[in-house]
């Protein structure tokens, strides 16, 4: 039996416990196939064992040393593992070796990117191209970069070049990017189009077994309509939004609402949204892929419909007039926020929230938050208290802070906020005002209609060209477009928060 294609076979079908143990045997026949080793590395990899993998592409290397593809993914992992030096290092003197190896040129842009070298990562990326016109890797990363740089026209044109391969599931994430540039212009029609590309994005959207028509905005008489999740829990927040809007049509055109809930949101939907049917996500890991079950459907009377989320504003949001502002959406626990606004009665004002990052750092991510020092330098002379809502926040962060700042951090106690999320709310609803990286925690002030002030580095579609989050027009967006502004961006959040 021929091993090696039996373990491609079972990765390929997502059986990577399966597919280890036929790379296993396949290379008991032979110690020092490097076909065999890679696949063993992209195998461990894939189910999270970075130093395997990574000894596993040595190996690759060590016997084939100029072999690009062991080298592109061993720097991928590097990379992924905030190593980012070492991936520079070992793809530069490849490169020395063969400079028109667009593989390799991808590579080095990726992690010069990462590593805020953004210059250098033009260049790479314009050097890919030349080498493999049409590379579209290169030609996606690039007219990203041009877009978050301010150089609109230009990217647009690459994501038309990038796209004329067709509509389908490799170019699926150019058209998601090239819906992000048309959205942050304000152009509704061609961005919420090309928005829904990311259903075809690998691993975007769960599968779903319930086998229900997808809602095109007909009317709702006579239809229970199913709105699904898809998104991450600040996704889910942010066209939570949308909701009102579409329960008010359903009411008016006798439909009915049943919406599915990320199930730390659950609570707060139910109170937020209390004429809709609110049900648990009921969602397997599956090999294969998420999979999200509806066997309950049939428990609370079916449905003959059903939407996702994220494509609700394409129907309900065709303009910018359609969002409605001022907007306050989210309940908070009235019991809950009173336990916390007594906790907190003793703190001089205001009280200012703060969340420096995501739940998910690393790589990319790294480059969408300031650095510690800054938000400390930020802080040291907010007047108030500064209470901390950031979830799964370390102690040697708040340490960090504290020490740089000078200042005693307000830390709540007794409160997992990132698996708590209905008495996070609840909490953030006393604060005076909040200031969050792009996470979930701008979504739950912002959509209690709280002065929130959202410091981001990428391109922010949900603005649709403005410096207000359409979703939530209660938060404020300070853009940072190179790391230098930070600090420019945190004085004008200070000068924003006094004038409150």
């Amino acid at each position: 039996m021929d091993f090696y294609a039996q373990g491609l076979k079972l990765s390929a079908a997502g059986e990577h416990a399966r597919a280890i143990e036929a790379f296993e045997r396949a290379l008991g026949a032979n110690p020092s196939d490097g076909r065999v080793l890679f696949a063993l590395g992209n195998t461990a990899r894939a189910l999270g064992m970075g130093q395997a993998a990574e000894n596993f592409f040595r190996q690759v290397l060590l016997a084939e040393p100029g072999r690009t593809e062991a080298l592109v993914n061993l720097a991928s992992l590097l990379r992924q593992l905030d190593r980012h030096g070492e991936a520079e290092a070992l793809l530069r003197p490849a490169l020395e070796h063969n400079r028109a190896d667009a593989d390799l040129l991808l590579a080095l842009g990726n992690t010069r990117r990462e590593q805020g070298a953004l210059d250098d990562a033009l260049s790479l990326y314009r050097e890919a191209l030349v080498c493999r016109p049409g590379f579209l890797a290169a030609l996606v990363n690039l007219a990203d970069m041009l877009a978050e740089g301010g150089h609109e026209d230009e990217a647009l044109a690459l994501y038309d070049q990038a796209l004329k391969a067709g509509n389908n599931a490799a170019t699926a994430q150019a058209r998601l990017n090239r819906a992000v540039l048309h959205l942050a212009r304000g152009n509704f029609k061609d961005g919420w189009r090309d928005y829904a590309a990311r259903i075809q994005v690998p691993g975007k959207v769960p599968q779903a077994d319930h086998g229900l028509k997808r809602w095109s905005g007909e009317s709702l008489k006579k239809t229970r309509l199913l709105v699904t999740t898809e998104q991450g829990v600040g996704d889910h927040l942010m066209f939570a939004s949308v909701l009102p809007s579409l329960i008010a049509r359903a009411e008016a055109e006798g439909g009915k609402i049943i919406l599915e809930c990320e199930k730390r949101l659950t609570p707060l939907f139910a109170r937020s949204f209390p004429s809709v049917i609110c049900h648990d996500w009921e969602l397997e890991q599956r090999h294969d892929g998420a999979r999200s079950h509806y066997g309950w459907l049939k428990k609370i009377g079916g449905a003959n419909a059903f939407i996702e989320m994220g494509s609700l504003p394409r129907t309900l949001r065709k303009s910018r007039e359609d969002f409605p502002a001022p907007h306050r959406y989210l309940v908070p626990d009235a019991a809950e926020a009173q336990s916390w606004r007594e906790a907190f009665a003793e703190l001089p004002r205001p009280l200012t929230g703060i969340c420096w990052r995501s739940g998910l750092s690393g790589g990319a991510r790294s480059l969408a938050y300031a650095p510690l020092e800054l938000w400390a330098a930020f802080i040291r002379d907010l007047k108030g208290s500064v209470v901390v809502v950031q979830y799964g926040a370390q102690d040697a962060e708040i340490a960090a802070l504290e020490a740089f700042s000078g200042r005693k951090l307000v830390v709540p106690q007794g409160i997992d906020q990132k698996q708590e999320l209905d008495r996070a709310t609840a909490l953030i609803s006393v604060l005076d005002c909040v200031v969050s990286a792009p996470t979930a925690v701008s979504w739950l002030a912002a959509g209690q209609g709280l002065a929130t002030f959202k410091l981001q580095h990428a391109l922010s579609w949900t603005t649709f060209g403005s410096d207000r989050e359409a979703f939530g027009p209660s938060a404020k967006l300070l853009l940072a477009k190179t790391p230098a502004a930070w600090p420019e961006v945190f004085a004008k959040t200070k000068a924003e928060i006094d004038a409150l």
